[in-house]
């Protein structure tokens, strides 16, 4: 008596649906992905930032915001001299006794158009409260949190 071979593999349909699966999962890893890797690339606009709008919250903790300029800050030499890989110029102003904003230009980063991170700070009792706005290319999904 001859015994009956078991069938071993996967049959094509299996395969197919196996395929399938990775190919929705791709679709919707990809753009997320992407979307993932602009915002990481944003954090170098916000940490070169960083010095500018702690100037801004001194000066105001100090009532010379109105006017403040990058020397009047300590900073010297252009607004083109703090920049990075993703970050084209740094603009601290000191709008106002009340407010002051930093605005950083940014170049196109992969599926994003060039533009600006827009910090707007507003001096009150407590110290300067921070507001996150994106022009250009910087849309809401790609903005840091304040």
């Amino acid at each position: 008596m001859r015994k009956q071979a078991k069938q071993q593999g996967f049959t094509l349909i299996e395969l197919m649906i196996v395929i399938a699966i990775i190919g929705i999962l791709a679709a919707i890893a990809l753009p997320a992905y992407q979307d993932y890797t602009i915002k990481a690339k944003l954090q170098e606009p916000v940490s070169i930032s960083s010095p500018f709008r702690t100037a801004l919250a001194i000066a105001c903790s100090e009532g010379v915001l109105n006017g403040a300029s990058n020397a009047d800050m300590g900073y010297s030499g252009t607004n083109t001299d703090y920049s990075g890989r993703y970050t084209t110029s740094v603009t601290p102003v000191g709008v106002s006794a009340t407010s002051g904003t930093v605005t950083i230009v940014v170049p196109a980063i992969g599926s994003m158009a060039t533009g600006s991170i827009v910090y707007t700070g507003t001096c009150g009792a407590s110290g300067m409260t921070w507001a996150v706005t994106g022009t250009g290319g910087v849309v809401a999904k790609f903005l840091p949190k304040t």
